[in-house]
């Protein structure tokens, strides 16, 4: 018994899909925090560069 679990504990050790599925979860985790954030800032510019265009045309038009 106590060499069956020996055993199965050697054989969890030496198994690395386990740990190739977390590395790969993790990098897809990553990618998407710097996707967001990217996301975020560009969507804040563009909004901000929007506002300006439509206080412009309104203040050329007298609006």
């Amino acid at each position: 018994m106590a060499t069956n679990i020996a055993t199965e504990f050697q054989n969890l050790i030496q198994d690395e899909e386990g740990a190739t599925a977390l590395e790969y979860g993790l990098l897809a985790a990553l990618i998407a925090a710097v996707i967001i954030g990217a996301v975020t800032t560009l969507g804040n510019v563009v909004g901000t560069t929007f506002n300006n265009i439509a206080a412009s045309m309104s203040a050329a038009t007298g609006s």
